[in-house]
Formats: structure tokens, sequence, C-alpha cells
């Protein structure tokens, strides 16, 4: 045993001890208290009926407050309460559980640190995002424009709940969700009492630092009836399980380079000076820092030995922080309420890029011919800056009609701006005995600013019409116009003669409706049935720089096209929401199918590390999602969800001499994905207990690619299958949940993603996979 596995199982043997020791002293006294009243007393929680019964959860799904089961749509939520006993921090575990959400790891990005989120196999890494992410009722989503654009998510700590709405959303929610949307829903604050959450966690990973966080919530009326609060900070380090290695000795340069920091604050107000009229006003603001990139390199790594390395010159650095304040009026008439939604939305993403190998094959002949310590690096930034308003009316009555009607307005901006340093190469050009290049400024080969401006105003309306007590009509429709505007500025020696400075507009007028059938055939069985329309605007490209003239030329090109269309998906849907034996089973099915039309795509110019986005065919996606909770007997909860969707391409484009896509080739994640989970707890006192939960999660292989389609790489092949187990052991002592856990058991390593790096025209592979086997202890506090 080596040194450095004697230090990771110590480690891992002296958390163990610390988590077995706090068990012990909080067990030991609820037990024996259990013993001495066991002969005198039942626990009330098992005799009482009620908490026999599965817990409801209600959501806004529909823009009003509904039970989970009475909404006639696919759609997932989860409570604080919930995520907690699975251990969920963060969109990758919200994904473990859910199906037909997919979360994929960047492959086209030089550090692989940006991801795809997908619901339903309707999935894209260029344009504006097919799936709206946002915080209550604030859209967040970008568009990609350059290589530090990609969707943030706001961290799992002190949220009243996550909701995943499955299929298009595109008349309640817009053009942001042609596939589905995820909304993360925060706590409001109280007028008549306080009350509030904290949770702390200490963890090792195999072969890894160790991780941690530490975080609390309080809340309630500084008047009472009228003036309340809400605040919440939060910090966690996830430490870093992937080495920095010099790439010439491949000396450990830093140990567990790629930790990540997180931070996370919120604060609110709500003031009631009247009985029906309220004003919330919130500010919610996150930063995540990472250290390096989570991507190792395949030939310096061992991944079934928890061992993993890059040989970055330039560790791959980012910070990603974002302030989000807003504010809430709603109004209760009789029979109505109004509500404003006033927020704006400001993100920056800071980024460093390391190109040493890329310029030196791209440049000076092959890779590794910048001597040691010499680079090339890339500063790229990102900023988004978004304006958002809605007003809606909807009816709060029990009549045969309910209704929705509200009017949206957005404003995006965007910018995007890459800043090449390449210090050294002239140097490294001189040993070849080649000329100098005239860099600007003495040590840039490349600068470029992008911007793009999206201005959404929208009108959109949902009845809800009962025709009978069993039987519900719905209909809605929403009519939008989008105006985008971009422009880029490119120079340095590689954007050609004179540089690049490039604008340009689109304008369209969206129409995306809704039909829906739902009949409550008694109190415990709803089936439903939807049609309904998601859009997605289109875009610019601009023109390539001249490095990319020979790659145009070689598909009949001879420059990229200026703009792209917009696509859109019809999505046919069915299902059902039953709940069985006295409230101890439910089971929440769908199935669909969607076709999704014009479809954007990017055309990759592996040569000149570029591409395009163009539209490109269509596609279908059919499949289903199940959901099944069950609880057998007073003590046990088990769980199990499938999702299931094979997408794939309707049609063949061709180009000259090259094909971008043929008929039936797979798109999309993963097809298949399931979980099981189960939940088994021995009460020990009046309101205590101790418990054992497990959850397995299966995720299927990513899709065949076809290599014959241009810009595919043949040497990358698809996302490996596999299963991962996690384990969690607490005790529950009134307020207070103290657990010890062990996600990745079996310290499954599989390949996610791999890509060439940093281009197809090397033969360097890089790859991303699961966090290693993590051992920790969570000790959390509702109150």
């Amino acid at each position: 045993m080596t040194f450095q596995e004697k230090s990771v199982h110590r480690s891992h043997a002296k958390l163990w001890l610390l988590s077995a020791t706090a068990l012990g002293c909080l067990i030991s006294p609820v037990t024996a208290s259990a013993q001495s009243a066991a002969a005198t007393k039942t626990v009330s929680a098992q005799t009482d009926a009620a908490a026999a019964t599965l817990p409801e959860v209600v959501v806004t799904a529909s823009r009003k407050s509904e039970a989970l089961s009475r909404v006639p749509i696919s759609v997932a939520a989860y409570t604080q309460e919930r995520m907690d006993a699975q251990g969920v921090r963060n969109i990758t575990d919200i994904t473990r559980l859910t199906p037909g959400l997919a979360l994929t790891p960047g492959t086209q990005d030089l550090g692989g640190t940006s991801q795809t989120i997908s619901i339903r196999g309707i999935s894209s890494t260029v344009g504006a995002s097919t799936t709206g992410i946002y915080i209550d009722d604030t859209p967040i989503q970008q568009r990609s424009l350059g290589n530090a654009s990609s969707n943030t998510f706001p961290q799992v700590f002190d949220l009243d709940r996550v909701e995943v709405l499955r299929g298009p959303q595109g008349t309640l929610f817009g053009a942001g969700a042609e596939g589905g949307a995820v909304r993360f829903i925060t706590p409001q604050p109280s007028l008549t009492h306080f009350g509030g959450y904290a949770r702390s966690e200490l963890a090792s990973t195999s072969g890894g630092a160790l991780s941690y966080e530490a975080g609390a919530a309080l809340g309630g009326p500084i008047v009472k009836d009228v003036l309340g609060f809400r605040a919440s900070g939060w910090y966690r380090s996830d430490g870093g399980y992937i080495d920095r290695v010099d790439p010439f000795t491949s000396a450990t340069v830093k140990k567990n380079a790629n930790s990540v920091g997180s931070y996370v604050g919120r604060l609110a107000f709500k003031w009631q000076p009247v009985d029906r009229f309220t004003a919330t006003l919130s500010v919610f603001a996150q930063q995540i820092k990472a250290d390096d990139a989570s991507s190792f390199f395949v030939a310096l790594s061992n991944p079934g030995n928890s061992r993993f390395a890059n040989p970055r010159v330039v560790p791959d650095t980012s910070k990603d922080r974002f302030t989000l304040p807003s504010l809430n009026l709603q109004y209760d008439g009789s029979g109505f309420s109004a509500i404003s939604t006033t927020s704006y939305f400001a993100r920056n993403v800071d980024r460093t890029v390391d190109y040493t190998d890329y310029i030196s094959a791209l440049l000076l002949g092959g890779p590794g011919r910048y001597a040691p310590g010499e680079y090339s690096s890339a500063e790229v930034d990102d900023s988004q800056r978004d304006f958002t308003q809605e007003l809606r009316l909807q009816s709060n009555g029990s009549g045969p009609f309910t209704w929705v009607v509200g009017a949206f307005y957005s404003q995006s901006k965007q910018t995007a701006f890459q800043h090449n340093l390449d210090p050294f190469l002239n140097t490294a050009l001189a040993r070849l005995g080649r000329g100098p290049f005239p860099l600007l400024n003495g040590n840039s080969l490349f600068d470029t600013h992008a911007r793009s401006e999206d201005t959404q105003t929208a009108a959109f309306a949902q009845v809800d019409y009962r025709v009978f007590d069993k039987l519900k009509l719905t209909a809605g429709l929403r009519y939008a116009k989008v105006d985008l505007s971009a422009a880029r500025v490119s120079t340095g020696p590689v954007a050609g003669a004179g540089g690049v400075n490039f604008s340009t507009g689109r304008s369209e007028t969206p129409v995306t409706p809704k039909f829906g059938l739902s009949y409550q055939a008694d109190p415990n069985a709803l089936l439903y049935a939807t049609v309904a329309k998601g859009y997605r605007i289109g875009g610019v490209n601009g023109p390539q720089n001249s490095l990319c003239a020979s790659a145009l030329a070689s598909i009949g090109l001879s420059s990229s096209p200026a703009t792209y269309q917009s696509d859109h998906v019809w999505s046919y849907e069915g299902g059902a929401k039953v709940n069985l034996a006295n409230g101890r089973l439910r089971v929440d099915a769908s199935a669909f199918d969607i076709e999704w039309k014009n479809i954007q795509q990017n055309i990759t110019l592996s040569s000149c590390g570029s591409g395009f986005v163009t539209n490109l065919g269509s596609a279908r996606s059919t499949g289903f999602d199940l959901s099944v909770d069950f609880r057998p007997i007073d003590n046990l909860t088990l769980g199990a969800t499938v999702g299931y969707a094979n997408a794939r391409l309707t049609s063949t484009t061709l180009g000259t001499n090259v094909s971008y896509g043929n008929n039936g080739d797979k798109i999309g994640g993963p097809p298949w994905t399931w979980t099981l989970s189960a939940e088994y707890s021995l009460p020990v006192g009046d309101q205590d207990s101790a418990y054992l939960r497990s959850d397995y999660q299966h995720v299927g292989a990513g899709p065949t690619k076809d290599y014959s389609v241009f810009g595919v790489d043949p040497l990358v092949p698809p996302s490996q299958a596999y299963d991962q187990l996690s384990l969690r052991l607490g005790v529950r002592r009134e307020r207070l949940d103290l657990s010890v856990f062990v996600n990745n058991l079996l310290d499954q390593a599989p390949r996610l993603s791999l890509v060439r790096y940093p281009s197809t025209f090397l033969t360097n592979f890089q790859e991303t996979t699961l966090r290693p086997r993590t051992i920790g202890v969570t000790l959390s506090d509702h109150f």
C-alpha cells in the first residue's frame, strides 16, 4: 500500500470513527428511553393513520398552488426535506432522481466544464437553451455565445422545493422551455412565526481532499402579521480529486487541483400593509469558484484506482457569480389574484483556459513544441444582464372556469470576451527558424468581443373549463414578438486581414398553443392528455477566422451562414396519477411522442477549432416516465423511477460531399435511466427514530454515434453505462437529523464524456467521470 493510499485509508477510518461516535452518543439515550417506555406507550406517529400515508407535495407548475397529484402534466417535485434525505446538493444530484432529465458534461468545451441539460431527449449545445431554468418566476437560462457560455444552476440549500416540468412549457413559461423547465422555488418569509434551517457536512473522497459545508437560514415576523424576513447563508467546499502534473516530467504540481468553493446567500422581506396585498423584496446571490476543470487526461490516469491527473500548463480556473434582486407584488381580490414580478439577473463568468498544446499543434507543427516555462492561454469572460417583468391575473375561485392571463417582457443582454495570451509564441517560432507573428500588443494572437441582445414581449392565457365534475378541458396560447441583435469584433493575426467587424439582427413572432383534457375518475385517480408546442429562437453566427478557410472550402462553403432560424417541437402526451392502498401507493406515469423540426445543430470545423450553427433536419423522441412510491408497512418507504427517451433523426441532411445527419441517427442523452430507493425507519422514542436509506441509480450508455457524419470524431465513443449506489444511516431526534453516508459506494468511474484535447487533430484525450467513493457525516436541523 502506497503512502497516499495509507493516508486516504486513515482519513476514511477517522471519518468513520467520528461518525460512529456521534451516532452512538445520539442513539444511546434515545434507545434507553425507548426501552423504558416501550411497555407503557406506543409511538404516536405509528398509530396515526395519516402518518402512514405518503406525503403530498403542493406545486405551482400551472402558476397556481395545487397538489401534485391533481396537476395534469408530468411533473417531478422535491422538497428540501426529501433532497436532504437523498443527499441532493446540486443539479447533478437532481438529475439522478428524475426520469427524463439529463445533464451531460461538455465535450466541445476545452476544459470540459460546461454542462448541457435536457428533458426527454430535447438537447442542444448551441444557440438558446432548450430547457428553461427558473428561480421562482424568473428565467435565468442563457444562449451559447462564447467559450464561457453555459447555464448556471442554484445550489441546493434553503429551498422550498424543486420542480421539474417535463415536456414543452411554451404557453405559461415561454421560449426558454422548449423541452421543459426546472424551477427552483425559494421559501417565503413568514409573518406569524419564527423558523429556520441549518445544515453542516464533512466528507472524504477516495484519493481526494476533504469536502465540507455549513449553512443556516432564519426567518420570522419583524412586526407580526405586517412585516417578516428570511435570511440564509451557506458555504461548501468540494474537495478535488484530480492532480495537476508537469507535462514534461509528470511530477505532481498540485494535488487535488479541481476543488470547488460555493457561496450562497439570500435575504427576503415580506410586507403586508393591508389584508389582501403583499409585497416581497428579495436578493439571491451565488458564487462558484473552481480551481481547475474536473476533467482528466486518459493517458496519465487510472480511474480504477482513483488516480486522476491532468498536465495543463495553465490551470483551468473559473469563477461564476450572480445576483438576482426581485420584487413580487400580489393582490388577492374577490375571485382573482393580480401578481407582478420584477427582477434583474446579473451574472459574470471569468475563466482561464490552457491553449498551450492547441497553439503548438495549430501553428508550430505539433503538440509539445513549447519549452518548459512557456505557455499559451486565454482569458474568457461572459456576462449576462436580464431584466424581466411579468404581470398575471388568475382566478382563485372554485367555479367551472379557472384561468390565467398575463403579459411578459424581458431584455437579455449577453457579452462574451476572449483575449489570448501568447507571450512565447515568437520565441518558439524562432527556435524552428520561422519568422514572427505580428502579435497584438506584442503578446496576443487573438482578441474577440461578441454581444447579443434578446428582447421579448409576450401575451399569454390559459383557461380550464370543467365540463362536469370529473372532466376538464384546457386551452392555452402564447403570442410573442422576439427581436435579436448581435455583433462581433475580432482582431489579431488569425482573425484575417482587417479582422472581423460584424453585426446583424432578426425578429420572429412565435405562437405556442396548448390543449389538454383531464379526467378525475375519483379523488385518487387522474387521467390526462396534452398537446403542446415548444419554441426556441434562432441566432447569428458571424464570419469565421482566416484559419477556417480551407475547412469551409472542404464542405463547399466560402463562409459560414450569417444567421440560423428558430426550431420548435410538438409534444403529444398521455398520463395517469393514481393513489392506491389508502394513500400508501402512488403511481405517476406518462408516455410521450415529440416531433422536433428545423433543429439548430453545430457544424464543427475541427482543423481550425471553430464551427457554426445551422438548421438541419428533424427528429422524433418517444418514450415514457414512471414514478412509483410505496409504503407497504409503516416503517418502510420504497421508490422507483424509470425514464426512457428514444430520440432519433427522421431525415437525412446532405452538404457538398458530406452528410450532416442521417435518418435514424440517435441523438440526445442516454435513452434509459432508472433509480430504486428504500428507507427503513425504527422508532426509538415518542418523536425519535433511526433510519437506513439506500438509493441505486442506473444510467444507460449514450446514443451510438454515426461516424460518417461530418464533424463526428471517429476516435470518440459514446458515454458508458453505469450503476451508482448510495447509503445513508442516521438518527432523527425531534428537529435534528444526524447521519453517515456513502456516495458511489461501488466506486464507479464510467466515461461520461471524452474529447480530444484541445481539438480533434490532436491525440491527447480528456475525460470526465463520477466523483469517486465519498464517505461523510451530515447534521441538519429544521426549527
